[in-house]
């Protein structure tokens, strides 16, 4: 065995406190080595992240006519306050958002992705073109609202950055090209583009294995799908909606065979068939589904449809569908707050049934069909709609104050192009938060309510032409101050226009011809420049000349004063309204 020997040294009093001085020095000396060697390194990695930062300045932007990048200079010891730049916790540049920031130029990346903590790249909103391929650690990569037009290299960033996981390319001229990305890619948006070569989205179907988002609407693909989707088994939104897709709807792209799926877009296209043959299976997870604006006509919906529980936006508009609206089916829907079930051909009255889905609905749209009746009385308990159009129907009776006028959170409601009769209900002011009323085109008799507005009210705009109106303009109307627009044409109502409605300060548009109004047009109008864009007061009675202050009217495009009784020399300053496109003075006695 070995011995071990054990060394004892006996120091005094004095030399035990020269000895701790001097190991108290040298811990002092050795801190202040580490934090020096730190500070040197952190220095040496703030000069080199600012070394490539400029890099990035220098060579992709030709014009920064907002002055986002001026705080990136090369005298900076650090990018940490630059515009754009944001830091992990370790210090070092993690994200560069330089979104809408108004740059133009060419996108050269290498310098940029060399600073290896980099991982999200925000571009959008800017004047890039095209990308040069380099291998990086982005996670995030968007790159939306450019002006990339060049075709999708074969080695782009999507091949040689392994770690992508968001990719945005949305709002370009990109019109093909070739596509390849890695398992990592959970994201792809190529929407908003000039993409005809189903090549790019045959491969995102057949490597989707764990995409969540696949959106290529808005572009030019044409033709049949015929790649299936089977493996992407992780998709929640996929979005092929306005392309020129034809054929029938795949049953591989319907909710039974992507169970995943929560976001189904395939409108507007071209697609064909029967509405009742598609297969939504057990649709567990469906919240939006939208086929408008393709050809599906039918007279009967698919059973499974009454599975998918969750729906909250359904949109079945344009597609031809007939006979009467399924009630009992719609009804099912205790989640739904959107449907539009608009340009198709139901038939009959709307089923009370419908009104089972109101405690969620927000938003509901049965307009231009040929619905007869009026609104149920079941759909009092829509507490949370805000939004009922029932346009271009042929809808009767005292709905609107029996129904609608309950309606606490009513903000849009159209009903023009209806049989309505009898008075416009005062009721309707009971919905307080309503910012547009359209009733015109209906058979609506009687004056104007004169409490139709007060201080507090939201309406921006108020559409009653085209009905048999009678008696003059009421003054109330005049208090409506967020009103924008006021159309009263085609109507019997007579005496002056009210000063207050002159003097509304959002007024944008009057509208009130084919009346038989009469009385001057007040000098005083646009007096402060004024929001004043459209008047429109052709035939009419009314008389006196025309204001010189029109010329203040800025914002003016269309003036019709045509056939009324007007006298005096037509403004000089008309020539002055840089946006007038259209004026109409004839049939007046008018000179100059």
């Amino acid at each position: 065995m070995k011995k071990l020997w054990r060394v004892r040294v006996c120091l005094s009093s004095e030399e035990q406190g020269i000895f701790g001085l001097l190991l108290l020095l040298l811990f002092h000396h050795l801190v202040r080595w580490a934090e020096a060697r730190q500070l040197v390194s952190g220095q040496k990695q703030s000069n080199d992240e600012v070394i490539k930062l400029m890099a990035f300045k220098r060579f992709s932007v030709i014009s920064d006519p907002h002055s986002a990048l001026a705080n990136w200079t090369d005298d900076s010891s650090s990018p940490c306050s630059w515009y754009g730049v944001s830091y992990s916790l370790d210090g070092r540049v993690a994200a560069l958002n330089l979104s809408y920031a108004g740059l133009v130029g060419g996108l050269h990346l290498p310098n940029l992705i060399a600073l290896s903590a980099l991982h999200h790249l925000y571009l959008q909103g800017n004047s890039f073109s095209a990308a040069t391929a380099v291998s990086c650690n982005l996670e995030t990569l968007d790159l939306s609202s450019n002006t990339i037009s060049s075709p999708l290299p074969e080695q782009s960033l999507f091949s040689v950055c392994n770690s992508l996981a968001y990719v945005i390319l949305s709002r370009n001229s990109i019109p093909g090209g070739s596509l390849m990305f890695g398992p990592s890619l959970l994201q792809l948006d190529l929407s908003r583009n000039r993409i005809s070569d189903f090549a790019l989205l045959n491969y995102s179907l057949s490597n989707c294995q764990n995409l969540n988002l696949l959106n290529f609407s808005d572009n030019k693909l044409t033709g049949k799908l015929g790649i299936s989707p089977l493996s992407c088994k992780n998709l929640i939104v996929l979005d092929l909606s306005y392309n020129l897709f034809s054929g029938p709807i795949p049953l591989s792209f319907m909710p039974d065979s992507l169970v995943s799926l929560e976001h189904l877009d395939l409108s507007h296209n071209n697609f064909s068939g029967k509405f009742s043959t598609l297969n939504f299976g057990q649709c567990s997870n469906l919240t939006l589904l939208s086929l408008s604006q393709n050809s599906l006509s039918d007279s009967a919906f698919p059973a499974s449809l009454r599975n998918c529980h969750f729906l909250e936006t359904l949109d079945l508009s344009h597609i031809g569908l007939q006979d009467k609206l399924p009630g009992g089916l719609l009804g099912n829907f205790k989640n739904l707050k959107r449907l539009s079930l608009a340009h198709n051909q139901f038939t009959g009255e709307i089923p009370p049934e419908l009104g089972q889905a109101c405690g969620t609905l927000e938003e509901l749209n049965l307009s231009s069909n040929k619905l007869t009746g009026g609104l149920p009385l079941a759909f009092t308990t829509c507490s949370s709609l805000q939004v009922l159009n029932l346009g271009n129907n042929l809808l009767s009776g005292d709905f609107l104050s029996a129904v609608v006028s309950t309606q606490p959170k009513l903000r849009y409601l159209y009903v023009p192009f209806n049989n309505i009769s009898g008075s416009v209900p005062l009721s309707l002011t009971n919905c307080t938060q309503l910012q547009v009323l359209d009733l015109s085109s209906n058979a609506f008799t009687r004056n104007i309510p004169p409490g139709f507005c007060s201080s507090t009210s939201a309406l921006e705009k108020i559409l009653l032409a085209n009905n048999y109106l009678s008696g003059s303009v009421p003054l109330e109307l005049g208090n409506c101050k967020n009103l924008r627009t006021l159309d009263l044409s085609f109507n019997g109502l007579s005496g002056p226009i009210p000063s207050y409605i002159w003097k509304l300060p959002n007024l944008s548009d009057l509208v009130m011809w084919a009346n038989n109004l009469t009385g001057e047009i007040p000098e005083g109008i646009c007096v402060n420049g004024g929001n004043l864009e459209t008047l429109i007061l052709n035939n009419n009675l009314i008389t006196g000349s025309i204001p010189q202050s029109i010329a203040k009217c800025t914002n003016m495009i269309w003036v019709s004063l045509s056939s009324n009784s007007l006298t005096g020399e037509i403004p000089s300053g008309f020539g002055n309204l840089l946006k007038l496109a259209i004026l109409q003075l004839g049939n007046n006695s008018l000179t100059g």
